[in-house]
């Protein structure tokens, strides 16, 4: 019987195997006659915006949708420390090295007095790529009192051609706005849902929620949800059904801590750790509640805990955080290298990357992490003070 068994997993692997590499070559052969896959954004009066891939000869595409996802960038446009210039150099390696169809994200992107300075540099970046870009934002953009506010950052990354990102009106928050993916049909493969889940609580929205006011982080707002639940059952009825839909946000949703607690508990973890407590608002206003309701949404992906890589699935939904390229507030390497080594009893383990998503032609998703410590070649192109603030030296495997 456990031999039957082995010779059945074998088969399914191979078949698998085969699958891939049938699948790969076909892509080349696509490639070779039509030309390369290229990505539209569509963005009318008429319609939601959308993306869009075909082929260079604008017939149908059938290759996956790829986006990148990277976290806490915490850009301060300070020129004179290495962390933006390395922050900013890995990013681009990484896009070089992934040529993705769009780059999320996720929160804490631009602050301090030099915020327009960082920003600049940044979507310079993305237009020197001819990169697709979009964000949400973070508890820490907009938080110095003489640089970009948040809906500042918004209009200003709106003039870049190739940034997604617009904020839906007369609602809570700046940014909120949905990008669908969309198959040479015409038809939503995904929904691509962008959610500012604030900065700080503050007292009078508190007194407004009949919260009672402490210190700590925001929440989503009520009218945020139902814009969320109304957008997407009218996207379900303009498409003929209801398309999975992926969730951007920074500050983790509540049920992240229980989701998490109870796929320890039965060893569930789809990838990554906690390393720090999760960082969540002391109030829940119900937006996983609405992400059941709808049963849209498959997975959430925020930023915010710079240290925590983890993928568990709570009730049907993935909760995931994007993998950090926090070098300029927790320095990232350095503190995993010192403080969660000690921690972990000596084994330091480096969560730096982006999260890869792939989206095939029926709207499947999957989720892959990148971590920079598998892949050192993403450093290439640090100057050596960079290298030392990153602890490359000391922390990157040793090429036989």
């Amino acid at each position: 019987m456990k031999k039957a068994f082995r010779v059945f997993v074998v088969v399914i692997v191979l078949s698998f195997a085969l699958a891939t590499a049938i699948s790969a070559y076909a892509a080349t052969l696509m490639r070779e006659t039509k030309g390369r896959p290229v990505v539209k954004f569509i963005k009318s009066e008429n319609e939601r915006p959308y993306l869009i891939k075909t082929y260079a000869d604008g017939s149908a595409c059938q290759e996956d949708f790829t986006i990148i996802t990277f976290a806490d960038l915490h850009l301060d446009g300070k020129t004179e420390i290495p962390g933006d210039s390395t922050a900013l150099t890995v990013m681009e390696n990484a896009i070089k090295h992934q040529n993705p169809d769009l780059v999320v994200l996720c929160g804490d992107i631009v602050l301090g007095p030099y915020a327009k300075r960082a920003a600049r540099a940044l979507a310079e970046l993305f237009e020197k790529h001819n990169q697709y870009w979009g964000y949400v934002l973070g508890n820490h953009d907009a938080e110095s009192e003489i640089g970009l506010k948040r809906a500042e950052i918004v209009s200003y990354f709106s003039e870049y051609e190739h940034c997604v990102i617009s904020s839906a009106p007369d609602i809570s928050g700046e940014g909120n706005c949905i990008v669908n993916l969309k198959n040479a049909q015409g038809k939503v493969i995904q929904s691509l849902v962008f959610i500012d889940s604030g900065n700080y609580l503050d007292p009078d929205i508190c007194a407004e929620y009949g919260f009672e006011y402490k210190e700590g982080y925001d929440f989503i707002k009520y009218d945020q949800i139902e814009w969320y639940k109304s957008e997407m059952y009218d996207i379900a009825e303009q498409n003929g059904g209801m398309p999975d839909s992926v969730m951007f946000m920074h500050i983790p949703l509540k049920e992240y801590r229980m989701a998490y607690n109870q796929a320890k508990q039965n060893d569930t973890v789809i990838f990554g750790k906690r390393r720090e407590p999760e960082c969540d608002s002391h109030y829940n206003t119900g937006m996983f509640d609405a992400i059941l309701e709808v049963d849209s949404t498959k997975a959430v992906i925020c930023g915010h805990d710079h240290v925590n890589d983890y993928c568990v699935e709570y009730m049907g939904v993935k909760l995931l955080y994007s993998l950090s390229v926090a070098y300029n507030s927790y320095f990232l390497r350095e503190y995993l290298l010192y403080v969660s080594a000690y921690n972990l009893s000596g084994q330091a383990e480096f969560n730096d990357g982006y999260t890869l998503l792939s989206i095939d032609k029926k709207g499947e998703l999957q989720i892959i992490p990148r971590y920079f410590q598998e892949n050192p070649s993403l450093f290439e192109g640090l100057t050596q003070e960079q290298r030392n603030a990153l602890y490359l030296d000391q922390t990157l495997p040793k090429s036989e």
